[in-house]
């Protein structure tokens, strides 16, 4: 959703809002490298399993890790309102993974509806680092992914809340920045 709420915000802070893109330099992230290191962490995860599958044995402590540096980077980002909106999210996905064992629940139901079905067979075999099949003993299962955005989106997919959260924060951070800076008075 990151993606989608970057996209978003660029259709409407640069080219309905006639911002300007230079805006986002404006933005000030403190500490970015606790950011970098957690989404690093995540892709990492999510991209190595296959080739070292000792990463699905250590699975959940990787991914607190990731959580930890994400929520040092909010930390040093407390100042920004924005900030404030993506930790709830962080906050919201936190708990809901770690009250199923460290990787987030999806719904099964929501992926199908979403058209993006083929991506159960995945889930249910329990093989994706990050992920797994909600089922009736999960917990939580208001904050699991099951949320959708089906076709004629052009990326369907299934989300949180929490991720929902994020998106909004991100989403405003960015085209408010953009919108803010096409509002200077140059001299």
């Amino acid at each position: 959703m990151i993606f989608d709420s970057l996209g978003a915000s660029f259709i409407y802070g640069f080219l309905l809002r006639r911002g300007k893109i230079s805006g986002i330099a404006d933005i000030d992230i403190k500490m970015p490298i606790f950011f970098i290191l957690g989404f690093g962490l995540e892709f990492g995860v999510l991209n190595l399993t296959d080739k070292y599958p000792i990463i699905m044995t250590y699975r959940a402590y990787i991914h607190f890790l990731d959580y930890l540096m994400l929520f040092i980077g909010l930390w040093y980002n407390r100042h920004n309102k924005y900030m404030r909106i993506i930790a709830i999210g962080i906050i919201l996905n936190f708990i809901v993974i770690f009250a199923n064992g460290g990787r987030m629940p999806v719904s099964v139901n929501s992926l199908k509806a979403a058209g993006i079905g083929y991506l159960v067979p995945e889930l249910t075999k329990n093989i994706i680092p990050t992920h797994q099949a909600m089922t009736s003993s999960t917990k939580l299962k208001f904050l699991c992914d099951v949320l959708y955005l089906p076709k004629p989106y052009p990326l369907p997919k299934t989300f949180s809340v929490g991720d929902l959260f994020i998106a909004t924060g991100i989403f405003l951070m960015v085209s408010n920045a953009m919108i803010n800076a096409s509002k200077r008075v140059k001299i």
